[in-house]
């Protein structure tokens, strides 16, 4: 039996050190978005920040990871905004408005193309029991924290399952 020789620290040094600055800001906007979902007011926020970061002169020096977070959260807000910006400051030429038009309704074509709506689907037994079911998983494996784990906990189960629902659903049924 062979075994690889162990990786020395320098190698790890050399290739990782480099590599964990560009990441930061995916994994702040990865944890902020989770957040995000989570909390009401948070969302909320994320509102604000999406707003306010499209605006050139307003600065809210907050890590980059979060705007990348809100604005993706808040795309087509944004560039709704972003356009009315445009579309109302009189000194902008209209060539660049009409450019920041077409832009804004290419861009929201292809996020409703991309990002289709779940479809809704009818209350039937079989459904209502399965959501019962991963409820009652979520609820004894999670414990004390079934209000905040608990939907996307039931929303992995559910998919498991061959149902598409969303997590606003999941918690308009289960009252959470």
């Amino acid at each position: 039996m062979t075994t690889k020789p162990p990786i020395d620290s320098e190698t790890i040094q050399k290739f990782l050190l480099p590599l964990i600055p560009s990441l930061i800001p995916f994994i702040q906007a990865g944890g902020w978005y989770m957040f995000t979902k989570l909390d009401k007011r948070a969302n909320a926020l994320n509102n604000l920040i999406a707003l306010a970061e499209i605006i050139p002169a307003v600065d809210l020096n907050i890590p980059k990871g979060v705007v990348l977070a809100a604005l993706y959260d808040k795309t087509e807000d944004s560039l709704k905004i972003l356009n009315d910006l445009v579309q109302t400051i009189k000194e902008i030429p209209m060539t660049v408005k009409q450019t920041v038009a077409d832009t804004f309704s290419k861009v929201k074509t292809e996020l409703e193309e991309t990002i289709p709506d779940i479809p809704d689907i009818p209350d039937s037994d079989v459904l209502l029991n399965a959501l019962n079911d991963c409820a009652g998983n979520a609820r004894k494996n999670l414990g004390w924290m079934y209000p905040i784990a608990g939907p996307p906990w039931i929303l992995s189960c559910m998919a498991q399952k061959g149902f598409p629902v969303s997590t606003e659903w999941i918690k308009d049924k289960l009252g959470l």
